[in-house]
């Protein structure tokens, strides 16, 4: 009879860690919403442009509250100096109300943390893109972001 017990408790021991530990889902294991022509998903709607294109030059023109995420984006990502572009978050934020209080959120700052931009009726992802892309496209964002403080 003990050893039933004994088995049993190891048994449930085993089972609850395993119950109760979470699952992961890696993200690198995730294809990504674009094709590798740099066309746009069909499956699931619209999806980002995968392209390593210079995207610096759509800054100038996409929604003020898309380049606070952006900069977010940036920043957290250190592709401009973190304090710098931290400093000139909070200012631009606040300015630009890109994050109000009591609110859920705001779909242009979410689409620029996630690190797409949208222009020409195409979002395009800068997260995909290669480093050199990604850094000329940030200081692009960290500029414009300083010039309308």
């Amino acid at each position: 009879m003990k050893l039933i017990s004994v088995r049993a408790l190891s048994a449930l021991a085993v089972t609850t860690m395993l119950a109760g530990a979470p699952v992961f889902a890696h993200a690198a294991d995730t294809p990504a919403p674009v094709s590798k022509g740099g066309e746009q998903a069909e499956a699931g709607g619209k999806g980002a442009i995968q392209t390593d294109a210079d995207l610096s030059g759509y800054v100038g023109s996409i929604n003020p509250v898309e380049v606070a995420g952006l900069l977010n984006y940036c920043t957290q990502g250190n592709y401009v100096d973190y304090d710098d572009g931290f400093k000139v978050l909070q200012s631009y934020n606040q300015k630009t109300n890109a994050v109000p209080d009591g609110q859920e959120g705001n779909m242009y700052y979410a689409r620029g943390t996630a690190g797409q931009l949208q222009a020409n009726g195409k979002t395009y992802s800068i997260a995909t893109s290669s480093i050199p892309v990604r850094q000329k496209t940030c200081a692009a964002v960290l500029s414009r972001a300083k010039a309308a403080l």
